[in-house]
């Protein structure tokens, strides 16, 4: 038989351990920049199904707004209505306190920069990517050193052991080298190389002082379970999917965010004006009473004096109450923002400087609910979800099948008598390898752990079409509702409107007759007499003390509620951006990806400056997107 050339020897063992390892890792590229957002997975049939469900349910979905044939209609608000109220509050209303004026935009920015809140948000994403680099450490290539001496000293019992000595003394040092790697075919492929010297007292070791060598490669191939690369590359893909979970969540909790800084916005824009209505009703509330005090030895009734002072301590109160609701709002916006200017100063005074929008704005709710299908982290996460969940229970399906492994083995050995690393140089160039292949079957009878996550699995896939249905229902009925708020926002704040125009003009009236005829005609008093003409003139100015007070209550509500429903109109166009999923993009808001100061990964939000979507007040408001 032909000697083998030790370097073709040598080629072929490399050839065998390089080549599955090449099959196994991607080659190196140049470094990417990852998406600041998610990947859209390309759907399977099943998703597609789904989707195509939804939209034929987005579809049946009235663009339209429908009400009631009794219902009015929504009638327009003038461009010129700028009642004192609307144009006090961008004047300051505390006395020494620090005015600010802000905008929408600029607590935007401020959260943007500041809030810890956010932060907290976007650091979820970012610790759940490093399981993907700890899923892939289950193919990492491990490299061992073992080294050991061993004496031995034990009783003989035969004699062929020693060949005379009653005693087997042995002394052994071995030094053993290599590297483990699992690849994505599942096999698990080990190269080592063992290096030993020993020396003892039988006359049957020949050559005493042995050095041996000892070249290895072992190859565990699964057939059945465990194989593939679907099966062992499953747990990356559950690593990628949890990752983007972990951003759909963080873009869910940011818009929330982002939704709330706008709604205690509009908040405190409302408090300010409701403040300075009710400081108003009270200095007219004021005149009016000091006008029945002075009327007190004329006209004027104890009862009508006492009515006008309980008026005047009710509001009061309701002044107090609407400073309350001030300051409440300018620390929450403190609280939402983190702004270290805001936090711990007290004394400013934020002052809204956005203008309301009075205009109506058309909604396709249809086109909406179209929208969210396509964007709603909520949806993309239940997508996500059950595609974890089909992968896990492909795995499980893998698991319950009997485990049959192939095992290739093959050695190069080599053996001298001279120094330590003689037997490794003999390795190579005598004699020729030697090879073991077989196989391993292990199959548990019951197999009931197999069985039992299998039968998980596949309750928590069913579960999980279930979630993602029960998902499309909110998110869809939310899109309705947000839709409907945006017209029936729009719809009531014009009857406010109409509301405070009619009380107002009814105030007006009073005050004009009041000025005209305060008393009775002189010649009617000459004909009834003294007496009924005092009578007369205390009817008269009961009469419009009631009415008077009435008026301004029914005013004072009016405006109230006037400016509840704006303000509630301005939340009700930022909870449609916010139920399209929209709302970061509305917004101008984008996801950026950088490093902190210890050079770990982090998430930040960067906003692009838009005209016309936040107008100060005295500046036109353009049409926005």
């Amino acid at each position: 038989m032909p000697a083998i050339k030790p370097s073709i020897v040598a080629a072929s063992i490399a050839c065998l351990l390089i080549i599955p390892c090449i099959h196994a890792a991607p080659r190196p590229t140049s470094p990417r920049v990852e998406p600041p957002l998610p990947e859209r997975w390309q759907p399977n049939a099943d998703e597609s199904r789904l989707m195509g469900e939804f939209e034929g349910r987005a579809t049946n979905i009235s663009p339209k707004a429908q009400r009631f044939p009794s219902t009015p209609s929504a009638e327009s608000i003038p461009k010129t209505f700028s009642p004192w109220w609307l144009r006090g509050q961008v004047q300051s209303i505390g006395k020494k306190t620090h005015r600010e004026n802000i905008t929408l935009e600029d607590l935007y920015m401020r959260a943007i920069r500041h809030s810890t809140q956010i932060r907290v948000f976007g650091d979820l994403p970012v610790i759940r990517e490093t399981g993907i680099r700890e899923a892939k450490g289950a193919f990492d290539t491990n490299a061992f050193l073992n080294s050991q001496f061993e004496r031995r000293n034990e009783p003989v019992g035969n004699t062929l052991t020693t060949g005379g000595a009653d005693r087997f003394k042995q002394d052994e040092w071995s030094i053993e080298a290599g590297i483990k790697k699992k690849i994505a075919t599942g096999a698990d492929i080990a190269l080592s190389q063992r290096i030993a010297q020993t020396r003892n007292n039988s006359i049957f070791f020949s050559p005493n002082d042995q050095s041996t060598g000892r070249l290895e490669l072992s190859i565990v191939q699964p057939l059945i379970k465990g194989a593939g690369v679907g099966y062992n590359r499953s747990i990356i893909q559950i690593a990628k999917i949890d990752s983007e979970v972990a951003m759909s969540e963080f873009i869910r909790q940011t818009e929330s965010h982002i939704q709330e800084i706008a709604r205690t916005y509009w908040s405190l824009y409302a408090a300010r004006v409701t403040y300075l209505q009710k400081l108003r009703l009270l200095e007219e509330t004021g005149k009016l009473a000091d006008e029945i005090k002075a009327r007190e030895n004329i006209d004027a009734q104890t009862s009508q004096i006492f009515r006008a002072q309980s008026a005047v301590a009710a509001r009061k109160a309701d002044l107090i109450r609407s400073e309350a609701a001030i300051r409440n709002a300018q620390d929450r916006l403190a609280a939402l923002t983190s702004d270290p200017r805001l936090l711990p100063n007290s004394g400013i005074e934020l002052v809204s400087a956005d203008r309301l929008v009075l205009s109506g704005e058309m909604v396709d709710a249809q086109q909406a609910a179209q929208t969210a299908l396509q964007c709603r982290p909520e949806i993309n996460q239940a997508f996500n979800q059950l595609r974890a969940a089909t992968i896990r229970e492909k795995m499980s399906r893998n698991e319950v099948l009997p485990e049959l492994n192939l095992v290739l083995k093959g050695c190069l050995g080599g053996m001298d008598n001279t120094d330590f690393f003689s037997g490794y140089s003999r390795q190579h160039n005598t004699g020729a390898p030697g090879f073991t292949v077989g196989f391993e079957l292990k199959y548990p009878l019951e197999n009931n752990i197999a069985r039992a996550r299998l039968e998980r699995r596949k309750l928590e896939l069913r579960q999980q079409v279930d979630q993602l249905r029960t998902t499309v229902d909110s998110v869809l009925l939310e899109v309705k509702i947000s839709a409907r708020e945006v017209g029936t926002a729009y719809r009531e704040a014009t009857a406010k409107y109409a509301a405070v125009k009619a009380y107002s003009e009814d105030i007006e009236s009073l005050q004009a007759r009041r000025s005209v005829q305060p008393f009775l005609d002189p010649a009617v008093s000459a004909l009834i007499g003294a007496e009924a003409t005092k009578s007369a003139n205390i009817s008269q100015t009961t009469d419009y003390i009631d009415r008077m007070l009435d008026a301004q209550d029914r005013r004072a509500r009016a405006e109230e509620e006037f400016i509840m429903a704006a303000s509630e109109y301005q939340v009700a166009l930022v909870n449609l951006q916010r139920a399209k999923g929209k709302l970061l993009a509305f917004e101008g808001i984008q996801i950026m990806r950088g490093r902190d100061e210890q050079n770990l990964p982090l998430l930040y939000l960067e906003k692009a400056g838009r005209d016309g979507k936040s107008a100060p007040s005295g500046k036109a408001n353009t049409e926005r997107e």
